[in-house]
């Protein structure tokens, strides 16, 4: 386990980057996303071309897309509409795409609602599979052509709930577990009604206690993440917007 050698000066860190664990057990079921998992442990036995996940960051649609595409050796989709347009031949194939944060590449590029049509379309009749995510309700999606809003209408869609208390405490354990790092005993009881009750902030305060004990040569305990807490002046916040959406795999 990595761990800071107790007092000394502070020492510089470097960001260095650490893989999450994202196969299926790792993947942490509860009540707030059992109903996605079970989706994603039925396919391929999908009731039509596709799937959508949607759900609050940070709640493991990323993860459950990767978990999927590991299993259906899915092709991740880029942003812009060409991108849609060269998923076309992989989807004539009969192949599965994934397509992440759907609702808000409709929102941004409204050009992207054609090709998105005929990537749909494509995979119906190649007998593929196409994975959606987003984190709004599909009917709020901007889906100004009527095609468009019929098929994905006509999707089954999983929402993903914010967590409880029980899948709060696994995330944040994993999250250390991820990065290596040993901690005190107790540590996690003591922060998680202290931080913000959301995987982001769940992220954040593990990255940025990992780097406050790099630089106090610590180890990581209930002194150290009182004075990480006492600086942030209450709960904590959540991770910058845009990144990753590993949730409970994260």
């Amino acid at each position: 386990m990595r761990q800071a050698d107790a007092g000394g000066p502070r020492q510089l860190t470097l960001d260095l980057p650490f893989r999450p664990a994202l196969a299926r057990e790792d993947f942490a079921v509860a009540g707030c996303n059992a109903l996605a998992v079970g989706w994603i442990d039925r396919w391929p036995d999908w009731p039509g071309a596709g799937l959508i996940l949607h759900g609050p960051e940070g709640c493991g649609k990323s993860h459950l897309a990767a978990v999927w595409r590991a299993v259906s050796g899915g092709a991740e989709l880029g942003d812009g509409a060409l991108d849609l347009e060269a998923g076309r031949n992989l989807a004539e194939r009969g192949g599965a795409l994934l397509l992440e944060d759907v609702d808000a590449r409709l929102a941004a590029v409204p050009a992207w609602q054609e090709a998105l049509l005929h990537l749909y379309n494509a995979v119906r009749l190649a007998g593929g599979s196409l994975l959606m995510t987003a984190r709004t309700l599909p009917a709020t999606w901007r889906t100004d052509l009527p095609d468009l809003r019929s098929r994905i209408a006509a999707l089954p869609a999983a929402e993903i709930a914010l967590p409880d208390d029980g899948l709060l405490e696994t995330v944040l354990r994993k999250q250390f577990g991820d990065r290596q790092l040993a901690v005190q005993p107790g540590l996690v009881r003591y922060v998680l009604p202290r931080i913000e009750r959301s995987f982001p902030a769940v992220r954040s305060f593990v990255e940025r206690i990992d780097r406050l004990a790099l630089e106090r040569r610590r180890r990581i305990g209930r002194e150290l993440a009182a004075e990480l807490l006492n600086r942030s002046g209450g709960p904590d916040e959540p991770a910058a917007a845009g990144g990753e959406d590993h949730g409970p795999g994260a």
